[in-house]
């Protein structure tokens, strides 16, 4: 009997054709069509903060969800918040999902950043556990718009007096505990042919620098008194029993009010009725002390740049200056780039209290508050989830800590502790950051009104020839008091106001 004749090449090579179209044409066609599109998302941010860090946590995030790529944008301060106002306002595609909402002002009254209350009582994925257990919840209850949750804080800010310790030494003055007691020391620094504090004048200075922050702090406390008559009451839509119910003012605490409910109706017609005057007695002793403060300030500071008046506390031209708590970081790495000859040892002291007023006026309080502020922008509610999903990942221990280490690593700004549980600062920074803590937050301060952008600009075009002696106290306020009545019917149509606190308006189209 002959054996089986093998199957010639030909018939194998059938079989195999026939097995590939088969069982192996749904590979043949996965390999042929286009892989399909990744949702995108994208955080928009500020200068170097975090870059490293979130650059990071985006390449990680990525690899847990290859269905979505994540962009990091870093933009430059000057001009952020054209961009963004750009962007977000115009619904343009490039408008970021998530982005610093420091840089914006009523976008969640407006209906253009999502309300993330609900998600709060999620489970974070990345913790396990409901996402509000792993943030801040002072300062989610501070950063509420409308008793919404629509912000969540990344970090503490504040600001706070850096001095030249060797310079103090030798000339035998220790850090100031007063108002007065500094101005004393100022001008002993003076005397010694120093400039005694180092402060830029420029018009980002005012609006959100040096020269704002010290309008801000000064008229907080010169308004702490006024809390009461402009906080919300029964029957007004944003109405909280649990803030408002039991309030009792008292200045002594520099907390009192943080989490109280201002409503902004409320305020807007106490400036319309003239209930809150910036010509008042208030606000000339206000300006007033001001102007004696900037007396020791160096000569032509209103043409001075932030990085201008830095660099003379770096050169030791400047005995001090005011600065935020993100200088701690680079001025110890600018430190370390001097040569050893031209280092100084220096340190810190709190914003000191002002004991000789007129009003009788409590400590200054702080005007910092979170630093990083991360909104969603609303688009469309499959977006949101995803966008939500990466903002709990953002906001997990494992995530904080490597925005911490990576900017250390890469030396760049901190800016100050995170306000995520689990995160730890390199040590000489938490050392440092001492000074900055319990000072309470500001609660009514004035720089034209309500972050409005024309009444600020035109402020800050009085405020400058005020402090730069080309006009009188009245002058000043006589004219603040003008831009003030302005503003109040361009803020109302702005933000579709009816100006009856009892009711509470839709956003503007």
């Amino acid at each position: 009997m002959k054996p089986p004749r093998p199957p010639s090449i030909l018939l194998l090579s059938l079989i195999l054709c026939l097995a590939l179209l088969s069982g192996g044409d749904r590979d043949l066609r996965a390999q042929t069509q286009p892989p399909a599109a990744k949702a995108h998302i994208v955080i928009s941010t500020v200068s170097a903060n975090y870059r490293e860090g979130l650059v990071k946590l985006a390449r990680e995030y990525e690899q847990q969800h290859p269905d979505v790529s994540v962009m990091v944008q870093v933009q430059p301060v000057n001009g952020y918040e054209t961009v963004l106002r750009t962007q977000i306002e115009s619904h343009s595609s490039g408008a970021p999902d998530i982005y610093n909402i420091n840089f914006t002002n009523g976008y969640y009254e407006r209906g253009l950043l999502v309300n993330l209350t609900p998600f709060l009582r999620e489970r974070n994925p990345y913790t396990n556990r409901p996402w509000r257990d792993n943030l801040d919840a002072q300062f989610l209850e501070k950063y509420k718009s409308g008793g919404d949750v629509a912000t969540i804080p990344i970090d503490f800010i504040e600001i706070a007096f850096f001095y030249n310790k060797r310079l103090f030494d030798r000339l035998g003055l220790q850090p100031p505990r007063t108002w007065e007691e500094m101005l004393t020391t100022a001008q002993k620094v003076k005397q010694a042919g120093y400039i005694p504090f180092a402060v830029p004048g420029d018009t980002d200075s005012y609006w959100s620098g040096t020269v704002g922050w010290i309008f801000r702090f000064f008229t907080d406390a010169y308004l702490r008194d006024a809390v009461p008559q402009v906080m919300a009451q029964p029957g007004d839509w944003d109405y909280d029993p649990r803030k408002n119910g039991a309030f009792h003012l008292n200045v002594a605490d520099p907390y009192n009010d943080s989490t109280v409910a201002v409503n902004s109706e409320r305020l807007l017609t106490a400036v319309r009725d003239h209930k809150i005057r910036m010509d008042s007695p208030r606000f000339r002793e206000a300006y007033r002390k001001i102007s004696e403060f900037a007396r020791y300030w160096q000569p032509g500071f209103n043409g001075t740049s932030a990085n201008s008046a830095y660099q003379l506390f770096l050169t030791q031209k400047a005995a001090m200056m005011i600065n935020a708590s993100p200088t701690i970081a680079t001025l110890t790495r600018d430190m370390d780039d001097l040569y050893a000859q031209d280092r100084f040892d220096w340190g810190l002291f709190p914003v000191p209290p002002m004991t000789q007023s007129a009003f009788h006026i409590p400590p200054f309080r702080g005007v910092g508050g979170a630093g990083v502020v991360f909104g969603v922008v609303k688009k469309n509610e499959a977006q949101t989830r995803r966008v939500v999903d990466l903002l709990m990942y953002l906001t997990s221990p494992h995530a904080a800590q490597t925005l911490v280490e990576e900017a250390t690593r890469a030396r760049q700004p901190i800016n100050g502790p995170l306000l995520i549980p689990g995160a730890q600062l390199p040590e000489a920074i938490a050392r440092r950051f001492s000074a900055f803590e319990h000072r309470g937050f500001e609660k009514l301060s004035f720089r034209g009104l309500s972050d409005e952008q024309e009444s600020v600009w035109k402020w800050t075009v009085w405020a400058q020839r005020y402090l730069d002696g080309r006009i009188s106290l009245d002058d000043c306020l006589t004219h603040y008091q003008q831009v003030m009545d302005e503003a109040v019917p361009r803020v109302a149509r702005e933000m579709n106001y009816d100006l009856n606190p009892r009711t509470k308006d839709p956003p503007k189209p």
